[in-house]
């Protein structure tokens, strides 16, 4: 599954304001889209919960598949 994160053009002091939160320094892609790194995304398509780092929709249907729910 592919999503798509399209981000704002942010400027160097909100970047810098976010880094300073400290959130985005354990994360792979370098901001949270479910924390405070939201203010940083203007559109996501495809599956949220996949951007997160759980795709819910896919492992729902594995699971079906695998006749487990």
């Amino acid at each position: 599954m592919t999503t798509l994160v399209t981000m704002i053009d942010a400027g160097d002091e909100e970047i810098a304001a976010y880094v300073a939160t400290g959130e985005p320094l354990d994360k792979a892609g370098a901001y949270a889209v479910q924390g405070l790194g939201a203010r940083l995304v203007a559109r996501v398509d495809g599956c949220f919960t996949n951007v997160v780092g759980l795709p819910v929709e896919t492992t729902r249907r594995l699971l079906e598949r695998w006749g487990l729910v």
